[in-house]
Order: structure tokens, then sequence, then C-alpha cells
């Protein structure tokens, strides 16, 4: 029996069906994404990357950057945290306030300032208190202006959770499709040798210290494996005045007298191309109430 047509067959299935799931369908997902406004501020999200940082984006690409650092922000959960502004400072009365108003808010935590901090909330109880189609006790008390003598307007911040936004501080939030619009091509990353760099522009020192942490990585983080970038700088003689971009060198890095190392125009781009990299806005696919 040929079954030469049979293995054709089965093989042209497993390739149509694979098209189908990595190309047509995300194309179909995604064709129509657009940027979002921002209701508060005015502002469109993302925008496109003009000048030297859209520059800097082919450096990145040119020196395999991708190969050790990720464009990634994972999240696996999220919680509700519950907190009441100007709550005063005095604690014993608010808590006895808030406990002879409902007795399910005895055994808060709270911080002397000016608001109270309600602890994690799990997404079952948050979506019963914020569910405003049903008017709960707790809704309407925190309708209310005032608990006892005190002012009780009540927020739930979406606190987004995961290694890389809680222990590693790369973000606040996941990186989501919309995050990537302007990208060609978009460089996710596969390896993490290196940090993640989707949300450096909004967590670096600044210009400076990208400039040195590329010349000598190890000056600005001890124990990198980070190799020098030392081609995209240039070593000359001082002239008139010293250049305001050069290198802050010491010891055995000093260029010596009469010398200075200041950057390239490739080192400038990919600088602004870094300090471009910023997912700091809630959208609704990924909200975040957690400040950059």
């Amino acid at each position: 029996m040929n079954n030469g047509p049979f293995l054709f067959l089965g093989s042209f299935v497993a390739l149509l069906l694979s098209w189908l799931g990595l190309v047509v369908v995300p194309q179909v997902q995604l064709r129509d994404l657009q940027p979002v406004k921002n209701d508060t501020t005015g502002k469109y999200y993302p925008l496109q990357r003009l000048g030297l940082a859209r520059q800097g984006a082919e450096v990145y690409r040119a020196n395999a950057c991708y190969a050790c650092h990720s464009q990634q922000i994972r999240q696996n959960g999220y919680y509700f945290q519950a907190v009441i502004d100007k709550a005063g400072t005095n604690e014993v009365a608010l808590e006895a306030a808030l406990t002879k108003a409902s007795p399910d808010l005895a055994g808060i935590s709270y911080e002397a300032g000016d608001k109270l901090a309600l602890g994690k909330w799990d997404e079952r109880r948050a979506a019963y208190l914020l569910d405003m189609r049903r008017k709960t006790h707790f809704e309407q008390l925190f309708d209310k202006e005032k608990i006892g003598e005190f002012e009780a307007k009540v927020r739930f911040d979406f606190i987004p959770t995961g290694p890389d936004i809680e222990a590693r501080k790369w973000g606040v939030r996941a990186s989501v499709a919309a995050d990537y619009l302007y990208d060609d091509p978009v460089m996710l990353g596969s390896q993490r040798i290196g940090p993640d760099l989707s949300n450096v522009g909004a967590r670096s020192p600044g210009e400076s210290w990208q400039l040195l942490h590329l010349y000598h990585p190890r000056t600005t983080v001890e124990g990198s494996t980070m190799p020098g970038y030392r081609f995209l700088f240039e070593k000359r003689r001082i002239g008139e005045a010293p250049s305001p971009v050069a290198l802050q060198l010491t010891g055995e890095l000093a260029p010596g007298d009469g010398w200075e190392i200041v950057p390239t125009a490739d080192a400038l781009a990919l600088v602004a191309y870094l300090q471009s990299l910023k997912v700091t806005e809630a959208l609704y696919e990924a909200p975040t109430t957690v400040a950059p």
C-alpha cells in the first residue's frame, strides 16, 4: 500500500494549521490595534519613536542586544489594595469607627499619616465590593462622606504581581501587544543574561549612567557580565573646552591628561532608544495603579 499521499496530506495539514495559528489568527486579532488615549492626560499611548531613539533601535538591533536582554515583563497574578484617603492619624479612633460600621473591617493594617491601607483583598471579595449593581453595606459605608468623625474616600488599587514586578522591579505591569505597536521588528528577546529592558527608560538613572555602563559595565553594576562597547566611543584630545558628554572616568579607565572619551553618534542614539523604553501606561488589557 502506498502511504505517500497520506504522509503528504498529513504534513500539509500540519503546516496549514501552524500557519493559521501563528500567522493568520494573530493578524486577525491585532490588525486593528490602535494607540489608546488617556482620558486623564489627553495623551496617546504608545507614541512612535522619532529621531535619535528611532536610530538607536537600529543600533540596538545591529549589536544583537536582544540576544542577552528581553523586552517582555511577565505577570502571574494581581490583587486589590483597598486604601482610604484622608484617614487621619488617630489609629484607635478610626479602627473603632470602622469596626462599628462593619465587623468585616476589624483588624485593619494601619499606616500613620493620611491614608489607611486595608491590606490585600482577594479577587472574589474585591469583585463583590466593586459590583455597583448591588449596594452592599460596604458600598453604602464607602459612599458616605464620613465614617464616624472621619472622611471615608475609598479607592481600590489594582496591583499586578510576579517576580518581574515585585522582586526584580523591572516594570509595573505585564507587557501586552499594544506596547509593541510601532516596533518593527519587535525585539522581544529569548534570554535574560542581563535584565529586561522593556521599562528601562523609567528606572535608569539617566544618560550619563547609561553611557558609562555601555563603556565599562562593571563601573556601574558590580559583577556585570555585559561586555564593554568601547567601539561606540572615541578617544580624542580636549579642545578649547571639554565635551559636555565626555565620560567621567577615573583610575585605570582615565584617558590621560589632555584626552577625553566621548560617545559617538551611535552611542548617543542607543541611549536615546533605551531611555524611550517605558511601559508605565495603564491599559484596559493590562491595568495597574502602581506608580512608575
